[in-house]
């Protein structure tokens, strides 16, 4: 009996190497030096629960285009009633919402708190998106989960975002390493929202296209909302 006890214990002291052991190699992979991703990522986005039905009663988006260069990024929610592009820039270090009808770009956060960045915590499972094998990572957070599917084939600059306070990416949670989520699963109460990758394309952006239009008018937080 004191025998199989402890071989039990051995047992445990290996599984417990064997995982860490793959935890510290995953972390290396995602640590591995690759070039930034410039270019476009459009994702399909699908809601579903109780508080999901309600939502869509206005029409909510249901895609997102992501536009990504170095350390600059915008942002277009499309298929929804009303049309949302958010403009990351670091040079002034805020967000906007571009406004093209009228000419004017909203200071999206500024009487906002900036939001915590929750560390994320490889859980193991994987599925294949693109082509490309993403591995998940989980944030929890008081009010929500959230599954992010990485590739280490895809990732931003993280250290062109160093000292920035507002124009964060929301793909630079602690433990992602930089990588870019090819699909995202945010769960809440009544609500469970996919937002899954169905095209990449790599290319030169130019970098006039990811920042505030001349003519535009600056304004503060956006009234509209």
């Amino acid at each position: 009996m004191r025998r199989w006890w402890v071989s039990a214990s051995w047992s445990k002291v290996c599984v417990a190497l064997v995982i860490g052991g793959f935890l510290r190699a995953q972390g290396e992979a995602f640590r591995a030096s690759s070039p930034p991703f410039e270019g476009l990522i459009i994702y399909k986005v699908k809601a579903r629960g109780e508080v999901a039905e309600v939502l869509k009663e206005n029409n909510p988006p249901t895609e997102m285009q992501l536009y990504l260069q170095r350390n600059r990024f915008l942002i277009n929610e499309a298929g929804a009633d009303f049309a949302v592009s958010r403009l990351y820039d670091p040079d002034s270090d805020w967000v906007y919402v571009l406004d093209p009808k009228l000419k004017r770009a909203f200071k999206y956060e500024k009487y906002r708190k900036k939001a915590k960045n929750y560390p994320a915590r490889y859980i193991g499972d994987s599925l294949q998106i693109l082509g490309n094998w993403c591995y998940a990572f989980q944030v929890k957070k008081p009010d929500e989960e959230i599954i992010y599917y990485v590739s280490p084939k895809y990732r931003a600059d993280v250290a062109s975002f160093a000292g920035k306070k507002r124009a964060q990416a929301f793909f630079l949670n602690e433990g992602l390493y930089g990588a870019i989520p090819l699909k995202m699963i945010r769960k809440r109460q009544g609500l469970i929202i996919e937002v899954t990758a169905v095209r990449l394309q790599p290319m030169r952006l130019d970098p006039e296209s990811l920042k505030i239009p001349k003519g535009y008018q600056v304004w503060g937080y956006d009234y509209r909302r």
